[in-house]
């Protein structure tokens, strides 16, 4: 997806031990004027429960956003879907949503529970982490979430991703990678277009983790890049 003026690279990789069924899910909606919405999420868990529900969550998004129906209020709805559908009351989501014009460069992030997301350009990379809420399903109900505005420098992306990208241990021992640990490795990484910027950082976890066994949990990734 391009041709709004916004590259879309997006990534699934199944964990080792569920290699079939997961719970992490993203989705991509362009509105005729270039405008990219994009959602990445995680439900706790592993298995069809946990597989099913991100699925009831990706279609809840998608049909939310062709309604006009964005920000708190879309997530809102989103956690009724997840208290309605989820087998065990313990079960919870996280997310982060974006809307990004395609335009200005201007996007406007929600997130909830979910990790941050790396700013990344031929010069630099970093660690982004707006403003957010609790979870879906933690707090039914009662839960907010702010919408954090932010302008994306010339020549710069975002890269939405789930917890699994950080959470594979760093050789024989029992070390995780984690938040730093990734942005560490993210700033090795030379590949310049998004599409080999998320091989390389995959493959470059996953060879972390290879003497531990390889990955445990599923990994998504969804990179946005103004042309």
């Amino acid at each position: 997806m391009g041709d709004g003026g916004i590259e879309v690279e997006s990534h699934y990789r199944p964990g080792r031990t569920h290699s079939l069924l997961g719970g992490d899910f993203y989705d991509i909606v362009q509105e005729p004027d270039g405008t990219v919405h994009a959602v990445i999420g995680d439900v706790a868990g592993h298995g069809p429960d946990a597989a099913a529900l991100g699925v009831a969550l990706r279609l809840a998004w998608r049909t939310l956003i062709l309604s006009g129906i964005t920000g708190p209020q879309q997530v809102r709805m989103m956690e009724r879907v997840l208290v309605a559908e989820r087998v065990d009351h313990r079960t919870f989501a996280t997310l982060t949503a974006v809307r990004a014009s395609s335009r200005d460069r201007a996007v406007q992030v929600i997130r909830a529970g979910h990790p941050g997301m790396l700013l990344h350009s031929r010069t630099d990379t970093n660690w982004l982490e707006a403003a957010g809420g609790p979870a879906l399903g933690v707090m039914p109900g009662r839960a907010t979430w702010p919408v954090s505005e932010l302008t994306v420098p010339e020549g710069a992306g975002l890269v939405l991703l789930t917890d699994g990208l950080y959470e594979g241990y760093t050789g024989n021992g029992r070390e995780r990678l984690g938040e730093a640990g990734l942005l560490a490795l993210a700033r090795t990484v030379t590949a310049v277009r998004p599409g080999g910027f998320v091989d390389e950082l995959i493959r470059r976890v996953e060879a972390l983790a290879s003497t531990s066994g390889g990955l445990d949990d599923d990994v998504a990734v969804v990179y946005l890049r103004w042309a």
